[in-house]
């Protein structure tokens, strides 16, 4: 899958990147005026290429940033690959805004170009090392590191929930990676020779084939990126709090059905802590807790009486001097009740 260990290698090449003089000559990237050059032509053929794709199907299209995004990055190397990728991200905001800006997406694209060149500059490129570079990028960055920034977005931008197992977007990453690590092996075969003569490379070009090995090696990341897909979904499925979801209206009427559930008292107020689901059963496991109204406090109302108190959450509850906290339980409820 890798170069022998004792096969020797070309000047200027380093077998893993776990070395001080990789990041030497990493570092000293910015001291080359070619690396300039080419860097700037690189981020603006990035940026203009970024919003235009191949549809597949309806919602499933490949992009064409990311061939772009590895070329750069076996170029350059993983720390002028930090400020590129910033660069990139910046001009693709201002020319070609999608939506309302967000800083931290500027750490995804910062993630993968850093991931690319951690895999291919100077490095003795082989067609495991560009399946894997491509398998990290999507894995990694698209779906583990890109789902709390897309958290944060929602949650602060749009002011919207999201969920935090997109599965749209995961099966989008599943898909497309056997055919982008393919298209992306076509491309670094066409464009090596390329780079090596103009010495922008230091890998001598050899052909990228596509094995029979390479084929199963392949199949066998997408399931295994498939089956962690899947062990998530199970996990989140049924630890995720469909409470949190709740508007204020969709809380009060869910906790009067439940204390009509119940039998709660005309002064008992009952609040919804957590619904989990069950992955093979049509019940939710539902927590609450049932609060007394205090009529020293509050005196004449009912907590039927007051429909603000019934949108309350329990952390609100607790800090309520017309409540007392007398009963915490869970109750199982069908999913259509």
């Amino acid at each position: 899958m890798s170069e022998p260990a004792n096969t020797p290698l070309a000047p200027g090449l380093y077998r893993t990147p776990f070395s001080r003089a990789y990041w030497r000559d990493a570092a000293q990237e910015f001291t080359r005026w070619r690396t300039w050059v080419f860097a700037a032509v690189l981020v603006a053929v990035r940026v203009v290429l970024k919003p235009l794709s191949i549809p597949l199907m309806p919602t499933l299209s490949i992009t064409f940033g990311f061939f772009i995004n590895a070329l750069a990055s076996m170029i350059y190397g993983p720390v002028f690959a930090i400020f590129a990728a910033a660069v990139s991200d910046t001009l693709g905001c201002i020319l070609f805004p999608s939506g309302p800006y967000f800083f931290p997406f500027i750490f995804t694209e910062i993630a993968g170009s850093v991931i690319f060149a951690l895999f291919l500059y100077r490095a003795p490129l082989s067609s495991w090392r560009v399946v894997l570079s491509r398998f990290a990028v999507c894995f990694l960055v698209n779906i583990v590191i890109q789902t709390p920034i897309m958290l944060l977005y929602y949650q602060l931008i749009l002011e919207k929930s999201y969920a935090i197992f997109d599965l749209p977007r995961i099966a989008k990453n599943l898909v497309l990676f056997p055919f982008e690590s393919l298209l992306l092996l076509l491309f670094l075969n066409a464009i090596r020779p390329v780079t090596y003569r103009m010495k922008l490379t230091y890998d001598p070009p050899q052909k990228l084939h596509i094995t029979k090995r390479l084929v199963i090696f392949v199949v066998a990341l997408f399931l295994a990126g498939a089956a962690a897909t899947g062990a998530y979904y199970v996990y989140d499925y049924q630890n995720y709090n469909c409470a949190k979801d709740f508007s204020e209206a969709e809380r009060a009427d869910f906790n009067h059905d439940l204390a009509a559930r119940i039998g709660a008292d005309e002064n008992e107020l009952v609040l919804v802590n957590t619904i989990h689901r069950s992955l093979f059963g049509s019940e939710r496991e539902v927590t609450y807790s049932v609060y007394r109204l205090d009529t020293d406090v509050a005196v004449d109302v009912s907590a039927a009486d007051d429909p603000a108190l019934w949108s309350l959450k329990n952390s609100e509850a607790k800090q309520t001097d017309a409540l007392t906290l007398v009963e915490e339980n869970l109750v199982l409820v069908l999913d259509d009740g």
